[in-house]
């Protein structure tokens, strides 16, 4: 058995980590994951996201490594996640169904906001990686788990990318909503500027008319009297 750990922070606040995550693939720093599917996604009692995905992955092993432990070009593996929006931790637990009496590969990740600062997210991730019934087991345990951490490094790379993406959507909804509250602020004082003109000429008219028919009366009761 051959237990691989790190611990990474993100500078970057919990719920757009989070947002990342779901997002992370497909992507171009980790190719070897193929295929997602959500087979199962429900709010527990307790208020908590709970999802359970099938993943798709080739592991990128050196192809003598793939024919002596009998493993097929795409690998299948069960992911079960939980977001806690109290706790605003999100724990993520792997394992692999392919092969799995062979080689038995269980991941856990966990992201948690920093509890110094509410801008950053800490995240845990550790691998336990097992490999039964070879008499150098130790070294292929040694390959699968360097082959983690090089993908760890490749992970993190992706999820940057995937927080860039997300911060740039937002500052382009802002300055959407900001041009089109700008263009609806200038339609509406040019209504208004219409608006108040045209009632101005009705007002004009209005007093027009009114001094006239003053005048005309004023005329008509000078002719009666006289």
């Amino acid at each position: 058995m051959k237990l691989w750990s790190t611990t990474h922070t993100f500078r970057h606040a919990w719920e757009t980590v989070t947002q990342a995550v779901w997002r992370k693939y497909p992507n171009d720093y980790n190719p070897h994951v193929k295929a997602i599917d959500v087979i199962d996604r429900h709010v527990d009692d307790e208020g908590r996201l709970v999802t359970k995905r099938v993943m798709g992955t080739q592991w990128n092993l050196p192809s003598w490594a793939i024919y002596l432990l009998g493993l097929q070009d795409m690998c299948y593996g069960i992911e079960h996640s939980v977001i806690d929006p109290k706790a605003r931790t999100m724990t993520l637990k792997g394992r692999n169904l392919t092969f799995s009496g062979l080689v038995g590969i269980e991941e856990s990740l966990e992201y948690s906001q920093h509890p110094e600062d509410k801008n950053a997210t800490i995240m845990k991730q550790e691998a336990v990686v097992t490999v039964f019934g070879l008499s150098f087991s130790s070294y292929c345990e040694k390959l699968i788990t360097e082959t983690y951490e090089n993908n760890s490094t490749k992970g993190r790379q992706a999820m940057e990318h995937v927080i860039g993406v997300i911060n740039q959507e937002i500052s382009d909804l802002a300055a959407g909503i900001e041009q089109a509250t700008t263009k609806l602020n200038t339609e509406i004082e040019h209504a208004t500027a219409v608006i108040n003109s045209e009632l101005n000429d009705i007002a004009q008219g209005a007093k027009s008319g009114f001094e006239q028919a003053t005048r005309l009366n004023t005329a008509f009761c000078e002719q009666t009297t006289s």
